[in-house]
């Protein structure tokens, strides 16, 4: 069996480590990624120690069936005991440092495959086209490699921020605010630095200006204003009715909607004696931002679960339920309540939290609701137009999370390459239509014999990142489909 990845970030990671558990008759593996940073992905390339990883170490293994793995990496580590986020009681580490854990991941992988007799090569390149169908193709780089392979995966990670506001080409703006260390370095110390978005992109760049003793002010340029949600302490917690197999069981009987979903929720709460309606009222509150931000740093360890029981639902649930919504219930989830389930999801640390509402505090940190445009100036800088205001900033930092179902530029010739030849479709809301079982691309009904789809342009999956433990689980599922 000959294998082709395309990408090599956590999902390329998580695949590798998986095939080199299988124990299976050894073929060929040929990783293609065109990316200075690989095994990193966009979000664990080398970057300003202020840039966190945002989620404790228990939930952020890359091995699946193996919750524990980074940690025991981390254990090993000399030098991180400085990263401990007290009021999570967690170490925290910079995201470059969790790049290096992806890193030597997939080298020992590739060490271990090659001793079990596979051949496993790396191509630092783009993969831009490919011949052939029905079990086989030739995948075509940008440096005019031609590759023969039996199944290929398309594991190519999320796209870039867009440009909302056409500022592409003007002085000053940034619209790929990573790596932080290179696009924040050279502002003036004391510039206006307007960020698009108040999201936990927003958080990175406040908290790295920061920690760069930026001395200028910083405005959070949004149409809500609002922050997200802080993470509480960990607490060993176990989902009772929002699992996959009650799910299932829901499906038989008539279907899953959003209420369901509810009603399950509701009855996690009740069982451990708390208030549903207490919970879901902070959830759509109207709190001033500063305000919420303030009293959730101080309920870090409150016995209240709802929110930690609901983080864990939609990285534990959510895959699953997202494919068996109605497809009115995930237009609704997706345009209504995208920004709440990004935070609930991945709520930001409480050591971030305490910069940003110091920020807040002394004045540095504005938060700007209601923009409605951003335009260069013709003498420099940028105007911005806001609750019918207009004010100016220097610098424009774009932090606005790129939409569901978008890929790099990079990997944009070969997905074109693929809708043209009739290999992929896109379902209208976004995505590719993959059959559930193989992860295989439908086209006009039938599952493609040579194309795979790992991680976030799968059509059934969520709106938001996957988690490293789902991607981890995917790999290995898989990995035992490739290898069958």
């Amino acid at each position: 069996m000959r294998i082709g990845i395309v990408g090599a970030g956590a999902a390329g990671v998580g695949l590798l480590d998986a095939l080199a558990a299988t124990g299976a008759k050894p073929g060929s593996i040929m990783v293609f990624d065109g990316s200075p940073a690989v095994w990193r992905g966009r979000p664990y390339q080398p970057d300003a120690e202020a840039v966190r990883v945002n989620a404790p170490p228990m939930i952020m293994s890359i091995r699946a069936g193996d919750p524990t793995h980074f940690q025991r990496w981390l254990a090993a580590q000399a030098d991180v005991d400085g990263y401990l986020d007290a009021s999570l009681g967690q170490i925290l580490v910079p995201r470059a440092r969790y790049g290096d854990y992806l890193e030597e991941t997939a080298r020992a992988a590739i060490s271990g495959l090659r001793a079990a007799g596979w051949r496993v090569g790396v191509v630092n390149a783009h993969v831009t086209g490919f011949a052939g169908a029905g079990g086989a193709a030739v995948l075509r780089t940008e440096c005019g490699d031609r590759v023969p392979v039996d199944r290929a995966v398309l594991a190519v990670g999320s796209g870039r921020p867009r440009d909302h506001y056409g500022l592409t080409g003007a002085p000053g703006y940034v619209n790929e605010p990573y790596p932080l260390a290179r696009t924040l370095g050279n502002i003036a110390p004391r510039a206006h630095v307007g960020v698009i978005g108040s999201g936990l992109t927003a958080i990175d760049i406040a908290v790295t200006l920061a920690a760069n003793g930026h001395a200028g002010p910083i405005s959070f340029l949004s149409r809500s204003g609002t922050l997200p949600f802080v993470q509480k302490r960990p607490v060993r917690l176990e989902l009772r009715h929002l699992r996959p197999d009650v799910l299932h069981a829901a499906a038989e009987r008539g279907g899953v909607t959003f209420g369901t979903l509810v009603e399950l929720m509701r009855a996690e709460l009740e069982e451990l004696g708390q208030d549903f309606d207490a919970f879901a009222a902070e959830i759509v509150g109207s709190e001033a931002p500063a305000d919420r931000l303030r009293r959730q740093l101080a309920e870090v360890d409150s016995p209240q679960h709802g929110s930690r029981l609901l983080t864990m639902a939609i990285r534990v649930a959510g895959p699953l339920a997202w494919r068996l919504l109605p497809e009115s219930d995930r237009t609704m989830l997706r345009e209504r309540h995208f920004r709440s389930i990004n935070s609930l999801s991945s709520p930001m640390v409480p050591h971030n939290a305490r910069t940003v509402l110091s920020l807040l505090d002394s004045g540095q940190l504005r938060l700007r609701p209601g923009v409605t445009k951003i335009e260069d100036h013709p003498g420099g800088g940028f105007t911005v137009v806001a609750g019918g205001t207009d004010r100016r900033v220097d610098v424009v930092v774009n932090a606005v999370n790129p939409p569901a179902y978008t890929t790099p530029a990079d990997t944009q010739p070969l997905i074109s390459a693929l809708l043209a030849s009739g290999a992929v479709d896109l379902r209208s809301g976004g995505g590719i239509p993959v059959d559930r079982a193989t992860r295989a691309p439908v086209v006009r009904g039938r599952p493609d014999a040579t194309w795979h789809v790992l991680g976030n342009l799968a059509a059934d999956s969520m709106f938001i990142a996957t988690n490293p433990p789902g991607l981890a689980a995917e790999a290995q599922r898989l990995a035992g489909i490739l290898t069958a």
